[in-house]
């Protein structure tokens, strides 16, 4: 099944590592067969993967954008999504992670990425509540995890060297 894209003016979309900006109007891109693709709006930049499901999207992200890291990047993404998968508890923040991790053993890092966005509101909603999130756009975590930030004490950091 066909991917139509519809770019907005002066939107860029990467497919399969190259960039693709759109002129001065609307327009759709029809997309014919599977290619790794992400739109400029979900790109992370390195500097604001400050928090762990950050950093596991932005290397997922990596995997996406580059093959090399696609073909070495598997162990961090793995240890990245263990360590996230434990630290949560609500049930549903675990499926979402499960399913992100999926779609990265199917190389379907998009979707990957889809499923971590609401990992990360979530993150940020508990960086809020606690105070740690100054710096740190809207995100959400559950109270464990919060308080695990709070003190320091959250293994991902740790095992990261963050």
């Amino acid at each position: 099944m066909a991917l139509k894209l519809r770019l907005k003016p002066c939107e860029r979309v990467v497919i399969n590592g190259c960039v693709v900006q759109n002129e001065n109007r609307r327009y759709t891109l029809t997309v014919s067969n599977f290619a790794q693709i992400i739109r400029g709006s979900d790109i992370l930049q390195e500097e604001d993967a400050v928090t762990p499901v950050r950093r596991a999207y932005f290397l997922i992200q990596n995997m996406l954008l580059d093959p090399t890291a696609a073909a070495t990047g598997g162990g961090a993404v793995a240890d990245a999504m263990a360590q996230l998968y434990t630290a949560f508890t609500r049930p549903d923040i675990q499926d979402r992670i499960a399913r992100a991790m999926g779609h990265v053993g199917e190389r379907d890092y998009y979707k990957a990425l889809a499923a971590l966005r609401p990992v990360m509101d979530y993150e940020g909603t508990l960086l809020a509540a606690t105070g740690a999130a100054a710096a740190v756009p809207a995100i959400r975590l559950d109270q464990q995890a919060a308080d695990q930030y709070a003190t320091g004490q959250h293994a991902f950091d740790q095992h990261a060297g963050g």
